[in-house]
């Protein structure tokens, strides 16, 4: 749970924070940073983060080409390139919604992670919705 922001792109630091927990390797932290299942009742392990990843970049993709050590997640900070990021309020009042490309081996890839953030007694739920290239 985190607080209501004060400016809705605040909502990226939070987003990044969960790249950096990947990327460190610490997979556990960063699933115990969602909330809630998403709207398909998906609740996000560190097994169904890493395997949303290899699906979006299974064998004989042409990611794998040029990163055969398959998707590894890296620090936004250091990422080459520039991320495609969005966020909007969403239409019923009840949160945020955030698209972040999702850095992989040292760059920005196409693989973006979906969250809501949902109006909760005490603040915000965060909730990763999918992961997918768009």
């Amino acid at each position: 749970m985190i607080d209501e922001p004060s400016d809705p792109d605040d909502l990226f630091a939070v987003v990044r924070d969960w790249f950096r927990l990947l990327a460190a390797g610490r997979w556990a932290e960063a699933g115990d940073m969602l909330d809630e299942p998403n709207g398909y009742g998906i609740r996000w392990t560190p097994a169904e983060i890493r395997h949303a990843f290899e699906l979006a970049y299974g064998p004989g993709c042409r990611f794998r080409a040029s990163h055969p050590e398959g998707p590894q997640p890296s620090d936004p900070d250091v990422a080459a390139g520039e991320p495609g990021a969005d966020v909007w309020a969403i239409r019923d009042g009840r949160g945020y919604r955030v698209d972040h490309d999702v850095p992989l081996n040292g760059s920005w890839s196409e693989l973006t992670a979906q969250f809501e953030f949902l109006r909760r007694p005490g603040g915000l739920a965060v909730v990763l919705l999918d992961l997918h290239v768009l």
